[in-house]
């Protein structure tokens, strides 16, 4: 298993009169690591948009 490195951002903000330090972890990926990614994310949304324009297809159908 390869070793992901990690870009850290922190900020402090104020909520109800108290400081609170926020802290961001961004996984930093190597080019074809992000391709990747980006492959397997815009398959799963087309999954998703398919599944629902399916059903409305099929509920315009009958009605």
């Amino acid at each position: 298993m390869e070793h992901i490195r990690y870009k850290k951002e922190t900020e402090v903000v104020t909520f109800q009169r108290k400081e609170i330090t926020l802290e961001n972890l961004s996984p930093v990926f190597t080019p074809e690591q992000e391709a990747a990614k980006r492959r397997e994310l815009e398959q799963q949304l087309y999954e998703v948009f398919r599944k629902y324009a399916d059903k409305r297809q099929s509920e315009e159908a009958g009605a």
